[in-house]
């Protein structure tokens, strides 16, 4: 797991009212995916919003590598 309290793509990019589940930091999640698969280690990257009162904006990238790796 990584974890970024305030994700810098998160801070310019405004999300209408009806899809505030949306987490765009999940463009990042598909960045470090593909940092892993290109580099040998295939994985599936997965963003999640995990706000707390000191962090709103704090999101997690779960990383689940694939068995063979």
């Amino acid at each position: 797991m990584i974890s970024d309290n305030d994700p810098l793509v998160n801070q310019y990019i405004s999300v209408p009212k009806e899809m505030s589940q949306l987490n765009c930091a999940a463009f990042v999640a598909g960045i470090v995916e593909g940092v892993c698969d290109g580099t040998g280690f295939p994985a599936r990257v997965t963003a999640h919003g995990v706000p707390t009162e000191m962090w709103p904006g704090k999101t997690v990238f779960l990383i689940k590598f694939e068995p063979e790796v």
